[in-house]
């Protein structure tokens, strides 16, 4: 970009998502048969990120609100930008997976969906976002490093294209 001229405004939702290890199993969310996207799909807890908060706040943030419990050791595991995952609206997301472990405090219950613990093995055999399916095996192999993903969806929400790096 040439000095002196204005930025590219973006129109991204940003979110920050936590796989949360205890023990040999990962604690994740089944989505509550009410959300409007994506019902009953298994997702790390997490959600969007307020004005004026960076990713990892939003992170440990979201899963004290939803989960009741504390993380230590956050890690980034991978960041995706979604190009228009939903054709009716005008948006990308940005979003942010963490790793961490859980630290203290007891779940508590969420009207967004139902806690379920999976070990590394089990979790891509559940029903993921799309996503989340294109990337899971780096997110779970802490010698990957941090995956940056681009994915383009179809007219029906289906993945057409995936472009990954990997940063070690």
């Amino acid at each position: 970009m040439p000095i002196n001229t204005d930025p590219h405004i973006h129109q991204n939702v940003m979110c920050a998502n936590v796989y949360i290890r205890k023990g040999d199993k990962y604690l994740l969310l089944k989505r509550s048969p009410k959300k409007r996207f994506l019902p009953n799909l298994i997702n790390p807890i997490g959600g969007k990120i307020e004005p004026n908060e960076n990713p990892y706040q939003a992170a440990l943030r979201e899963v004290q609100e939803e989960a009741g419990i504390t993380l230590k050791n956050l890690r980034l595991e991978a960041v995706i930008l979604e190009i228009q995952p939903y054709k009716d609206k005008p948006h990308n997301w940005l979003v942010f997976h963490f790793s961490a472990d859980w630290d203290a405090g007891e779940l508590q219950p969420t009207e967004e969906g139902e806690f379920m613990w999976f070990t590394a093995a089990e979790i891509p055999q559940q029903p993921l976002f799309p996503s989340v399916r294109e990337i899971i095996h780096h997110i779970l192999n802490p010698k990957d490093g941090t995956v940056f993903a681009t994915i383009s969806y179809d007219e029906k929400g289906k993945v057409v294209n995936v472009e990954k790096q990997l940063c070690l």
